[in-house]
């Protein structure tokens, strides 16, 4: 489809954050490893890596205990994650894609409302957005701390609907992982792939795909 007719009469833009964003997802992909190497002797594949995109803790334990037959439990993987430098807080490279806050002050100016609905828990997802200096855009953030249900559960998208007050028809939601298209769909929401991350996945089911953020603004 293409993206002006996509985006016609849609005034409510939810993003996700982990390689939406910010491309923190090479960043996690070496604590995910190391931490694997570390504590159970063992290489992850780059490929096993990417299907924990858009997963919470939990999501990840399992999915990497499942195709290399340890016992990683969420909890665990959380404890381990705390003896590194956390990407959100602490890592001093962090940066918004190009183009993203222009894009993000077009939607504000056409008086649009933007939400960012993540796995990542809140906390880290408001000190991020603060040291990237794009706290005043969004008019919610949903973190993975506040639903039951994760990715690629619809819950955390039609949180964020509700929340805005608004149809699944008037949105459109920006994702970079199958995990999240896969929630939006099951929300009910177009999704367009954004495939400016150096982390390259199958997006092969959204509506659309731009690698550059100037092409959105362009067209609003």
């Amino acid at each position: 489809m293409k993206l002006i007719d996509l985006l016609s009469e849609k005034s409510a833009f939810l993003f996700d954050f982990d390689g939406v964003v910010t491309d923190s997802e090479i960043y996690s992909f070496s604590v995910l490893r190391s931490i694997v190497k570390d504590n159970y002797g063992i290489d992850i594949d780059d490929e096993d890596i990417e299907y924990t995109i858009g997963l919470d803790a939990n999501g990840t334990a399992e999915a990497i205990s499942r195709k290399y037959s340890i016992n990683l439990s969420g909890d665990e993987f959380i404890s381990f994650l705390s003896e590194y430098p956390v990407y959100y807080t602490d890592y001093e490279g962090i940066t918004a894609f190009p183009g993203l806050e222009e894009l993000f002050r077009k939607i504000k100016e056409r008086g649009f409302k933007i939400a960012i609905v993540s796995s990542t828990i809140r906390a880290h997802l408001d000190a991020a957005l603060s040291r990237l200096g794009l706290s005043s855009y969004p008019d919610i953030v949903i973190g993975g701390d506040m639903v039951v249900n994760h990715k690629p559960h619809p819950e955390p998208y039609l949180k964020a609907l509700e929340m805005l007050d608004a149809a699944a028809s008037s949105a459109i939601v920006f994702e970079d992982s199958p995990v999240g298209i896969l929630s939006a769909r099951n929300a009910g929401i177009d999704v367009i792939a954004f495939s400016g991350s150096v982390v390259k996945q199958d997006v092969s089911a959204a509506d659309a795909m731009v690698s550059d953020y100037a092409k959105i603004t362009g067209i609003l």
